[in-house]
């Protein structure tokens, strides 16, 4: 059976965005990016080449929890280049300008994950979390007496999880 241009098309833009994001990404994100964000292709053809580039090896779903993560694969980065001439230049430069733009925000979001809850006394625990896509590498939980403090570190998890992280890395192998 042969592909529709479009088709062709669709997949090489998931392999690309793949390729230049670097990272991990979940379903819901992987068409956020390629069609609400953007408009390079409706969810459906997004949705079906996700699905045709994993059962084909171009991509690799792994889990992590309840999240399921997609990656390029070698063979997706082979054929990537096999065909990234047929990617018309000025889609290529939107979306290298668009995940240059975006890329770290994406990593952040998937990587520092953070909520808080209200414990039966009346304080709050939050739940601090660095993850990657094969482990936990910072998993920290803590209480706080109010809402207001809980909501407040809740909200600046993501832009300060990195530093975090390297400071307690280095004052406890110090």
């Amino acid at each position: 059976m042969e592909q529709s241009e479009e088709e062709l098309l669709n997949k090489l833009i998931v392999l690309f965005v793949f390729d230049k994001m670097d990272i991990a990404l979940d379903y819901n994100t992987i068409i956020s990016i390629c069609y609400a964000q953007n408009g390079w292709m409706m969810p459906l053809y997004c949705m079906d080449a996700i699905d045709k580039l994993t059962k084909s090896n171009f991509l690799h779903k792994s889990t992590r929890g309840k999240e399921k993560l997609y990656s390029l694969t070698p063979d997706g980065r082979a054929c990537l280049a096999n065909f990234y001439s047929r990617i018309p230049e000025s889609l290529r430069q939107e979306i290298s300008d668009y995940v240059k733009e975006h890329r770290m925000s994406y990593k952040r979001s998937q990587e520092y994950k953070h909520t808080y809850f209200k414990n039966n006394d009346g304080t709050y625990t939050v739940w601090l979390r660095v993850v990657e896509p094969s482990a936990t590498i910072l998993d920290l939980k803590f209480v706080v007496a109010n809402n207001r403090t809980a909501k407040y570190i809740h909200e600046n998890w993501e832009k300060n999880a990195a530093s975090i992280y390297l400071m307690l890395h280095d004052r406890l192998t110090e």
